[in-house]
This record gives structure tokens, sequence and C-alpha cells, in this order.
């Protein structure tokens, strides 16, 4: 069955209108995991928590297959297989993989709901995919099935509220920061149009455009201290950035030093927030390991 995630055009223009697509947003992001601005999230994971050389490593739900490529340049596994349940998206990661010369990576489809993941493997790497999952308990059941007994399982997650029903109060605090932006700052490329206030996503749309968008979001760190034994857990940021910019972050001109010093001030303002417990962060990065 064909999808939007089926859709090269939709996942690249939904590339450009998240908040992450800003650098100025993404150094930033890379402080509160790593304390480097230069260094990833998922290059201070992995040097933080994983042994050297390692043999296996699942990558669910890969997309576009960023992640498994970076894992293969570092040459930490022996071999990686990725999957997602998007043929296109797959034979599409299959192709910048073969161009890039890394032929320690296998892809397959695969419908995560469902099917068997195979295994062992040393580690599961997920990223932006679990809170598309609608029986996480077993989808980390079988993750725990697929790990070797010391193996870890390591994902970065959107885990905010469900079908992104943000609350009033922080609507309230969203719509505080997007007033002063200015005009041209403020036109939506997903409605053509220059907003005036943001308002909190349609459930009723949300679920006919994605049955699975958000669907349990709220339940994703929740379940997998359940299920796995927490190694640690890095919480970070998006309770104002993700509302706030989605949709206009293509507005910021990585050229424009005014432009960057506004994204700056939005990303203190967030920090701030957060740290007063004002807001909650809307990520998570968790790594676990099986539970023996």
């Amino acid at each position: 069955m064909q999808t939007r995630w089926d859709d090269r055009r939709f996942t690249d223009d939904l590339e450009s209108l998240v908040w992450t697509a800003s650098p100025v947003v993404r150094q930033y992001l890379h402080v509160l995991v790593s304390g480097d601005p230069q260094c990833d999230w998922l290059t201070y994971v992995e040097w933080r928590h994983l042994p050297e050389k390692l043999d296996r490593a699942l990558v669910i739900g890969c997309g576009s297959g960023w992640l498994e490529r970076a894992l293969a340049g570092r040459g930490r596994f022996r071999s990686i297989l990725a999957c997602d349940f998007a043929p296109n998206s797959v034979d599409q990661a299959r192709a910048q993989a073969q161009r890039a010369g890394l032929d320690s990576i296998d892809y397959r489809v695969a419908d995560l709901e469902n099917e068997p993941l195979g295994g062992p493997y040393d580690a599961i790497f997920a990223n932006d995919v679990l809170h598309h999952i609608t029986n996480l308990e077993h989808l980390y059941g079988r993750i725990g099935e697929a790990l070797e007994p010391r193996g870890k399982v390591i994902f970065n997650e959107y885990v905010g509220p469900n079908r992104f029903q943000y609350s009033d109060e922080q609507m309230d605090i969203v719509n505080r920061y997007f007033r002063l932006l200015p005009d041209p700052l403020r036109f939506d490329h997903v409605t053509g149009q220059v907003l005036w206030k943001r308002e909190r996503p349609s459930r009723e749309k949300l679920e006919e455009e994605d049955p699975t968008e958000a669907v349990r979001s709220e339940e994703v760190v929740p379940l997998a201290r359940r299920f796995f034994r927490t190694e640690k857990e890095y919480p970070y940021g998006g309770g104002l950035l993700n509302p706030l910019l989605f949709g206009i972050v293509a507005n910021f001109q990585n050229d424009d030093p005014d432009h960057a010093r506004l994204l700056q001030v939005l990303c203190s303002a967030e920090d701030r927030l957060i740290r007063s417990n004002s807001l909650r962060p809307d990520f998570a990065i968790f790594v676990g390991d099986r539970m023996q």
C-alpha cells in the first residue's frame, strides 16, 4: 500500500519544514546532548555508550538512510541491516549507500508493527519512527528478543503530546514568541499564507492524513523503561521551537546574520523555559539494554 512516506516529494519537503532544518537550531541541540555544537547526537551516543568494535546493528525505520550511512562510515559495525516499511524509501536509501561505497549495509522492506526483526544484534537504532508505532509493546518485546544479551537499544524520538495536542499553556507561550517575528518570517510554506498566530494541529486532519502520526508519542519513553534497563536518557528541546518553527523555518536564511541571531535568541528562550519547568522537552534520546 502506497502512503505519503513512499512519496519522495513529501519526505523531501518535510525535511525542509521541520525545526531541525536550521543549522543554528541543530547546533543548539548538539550542545544540549553532547556539550559541543559540532557533535551531533548519534556521534556522541555511539562514542559514549558503545564499544569500539561490534558485529551487527539494526536500524529500524531507516527512511532516507542517513543514520546507517553515518554508522557505516565510522566502521564500528561489521554489518548493518536497515529496514523501513516504505519500499521507495528503502530503494533510495540503498542507492545512496551504494553510491557512497558502503557495502556493509543491507536493506529490506519490513512492517515494524508485525514482522520479526531477526538478529541477534549488538545494537538497534531508531530515529523519529517509534512515535508512529501503534503497538509499542509488541515492537519493544521483539526488539528485546532481537538483542544480544549485552545489546543496546538507542532511539531519538518525538515524545510530546499525542497527535501534537499541545496544552493551552504551551500554545500561549509559543504565540508569545511567534508574535515577535516580523511578517516575512511568519510566511507558512504549508498554507502559503502569512500567519498571525500558531494553532494547535487538527487531530482529525492528522488522523486522516496519517493514522500513525504521533499516535502514542507520550508513551514512547515510559514503555521503554518497562521493557529495557535504562542506561541514559537525554531529554532535549522542542517544547517551544518545534511548534513555533514548523513550516516557517525555511524563511530564516542561513547566510543572514540577523536571522541567525534571532534563532539563537529563540533557542536560548526555549532553554530557559525548559530549565525553569515552564515547558517540557518534547524530544528525547534513550539508551537502554536488554533486561536480563
